[in-house]
């Protein structure tokens, strides 16, 4: 499957949707880090930067962490946290490798426009296959606080051996993205099978719709048992395909911000940038079956239920439950709230205090009391 030149024309309306994702994380992130003055250094990794602009001078992956870099200029100068950002760009089979000349000229040409990124910014250039460049520079990411953003255009890095060795790494936030809609293409090819290997009958029998949901039960399903690794899908739409972001961290506090992001982008199902349950169509009734739930309301159906089970829960139980679904905190805040005014479970004070801040950061663990009628 031959790769697409996708810089060579206007980025499209999915392009700008994952790039508008990492963007989010990576504002997201860098402050995370660079308030905590003990780490010292941060390192991010975009193994596939293009040039830095598409034809209708729309930011790249490049420009943009240098434009997140910048809005906390502030405290990077005031902790004294030295970056270091490593970009990679390389086109196989061409002599004249343009894309990273154009990489390397637009990225100093924005920091000639901030003086002030001398002081604590250096990027490393990479012109090589990044297959390659991902186990050479495995050793730099283990030993830093680490973003890594792998935007390929096809699948080769989800398979197994890449999958391990970032299931091995404790301070690292990745982003990958994959084209999933291609294994019903592509699926029994040697490429494909060897990225990640999916019985032809699965992908026969799938909606399109869910193609990314398969690729990512798949490679979730890979994972070591004790892994703590956490994984959460995004799926993209792009005119006739379906494509997809996988977002992966161990740490709950990423994973609280990487949901917000995507929650944020669709309130209805915070797993895609279309109605990928059609819930819009949930709130007709059905002669036959009554109302359908959405997403949302099928959580809160399936916690209150576990809840009822229970004598007592603590807020951090609820929490990890809610994160481990896909859903935000205040999902289960609502429903908790409602369950109190119900006379259905107890807990002192108006707010539940369900929360990251609360649960990790404070370490204020609250009992909520069942109440059996």
């Amino acid at each position: 499957m031959s790769a697409k030149n996708i810089h060579s024309e206007p980025f499209d309306s999915g392009t700008i949707t994952k790039l508008e994702i990492f963007e989010d994380y990576a504002q997201a992130w860098i402050p995370t880090f660079v308030m905590q003055p003990h780490f010292g250094e941060i390192h991010i990794f975009d193994f596939f930067s293009g040039p830095g602009y598409d034809s209708n001078k729309i930011a790249g992956s490049p420009i943009r962490t240098l434009e997140k870099i910048n809005e906390q200029l502030g405290n990077i100068l005031s902790t004294k946290t030295k970056i270091v950002l490593h970009f990679n760009e390389f086109e196989p089979n061409r002599k004249s490798q343009k894309k990273f000349e154009l990489l390397k000229k637009n990225c100093e040409d924005y920091i000639l426009q901030n003086p002030k990124f001398k002081y604590f910014l250096s990027i490393n250039y990479y012109n090589e296959d990044a297959e390659e460049l991902f186990f050479k520079l495995i050793p730099i990411i283990k030993e830093y606080p680490s973003l890594v953003y792998l935007d390929q255009n096809g699948v080769k890095f989800i398979s197994q051996e890449y999958v391990d060795e970032l299931e091995k790494l404790n301070t690292t936030d990745f982003i990958y993205f994959v084209s999933s809609s291609f294994f019903r293409r592509y699926g029994m090819t040697e490429e494909f099978k060897k990225a990640l290997e999916i019985d032809i009958k699965e992908l026969e029998s799938e909606e399109y719709r869910n193609m990314h949901r398969l690729v990512f039960n798949k490679i979730n399903s890979r994972l070591p048992e004790n892994s703590e690794l956490k994984l959460f899908p995004f799926s993209i739409k792009k005119t006739r395909n379906i494509y997809g972001i996988i977002f992966g961290s161990k740490n709950y506090a990423a994973v609280d911000k990487f949901l917000k992001i995507a929650w944020k982008r669709n309130s209805l199902n915070g797993e895609a940038d279309f109605d990928i349950d059609e819930d819009e169509n949930k709130i007709q009734l059905d002669m036959f079956e009554g109302q359908k739930m959405t997403k949302v309301e099928k959580f809160k159906h399936e916690l209150e239920l576990k809840l009822l089970e229970r004598k007592t829960v603590t807020n951090k139980n609820i929490l990890m439950y809610t994160y481990s679904n896909g859903h935000i905190p205040q999902h289960a805040v609502d429903l908790l709230k409602q369950l109190k005014n119900q006379g259905k479970l107890e807990y002192t004070g108006k707010s539940p205090c369900l929360n990251y801040e609360n649960v990790f950061r404070k370490k204020n663990i609250v009992n909520y009391k069942i109440i059996k009628k």
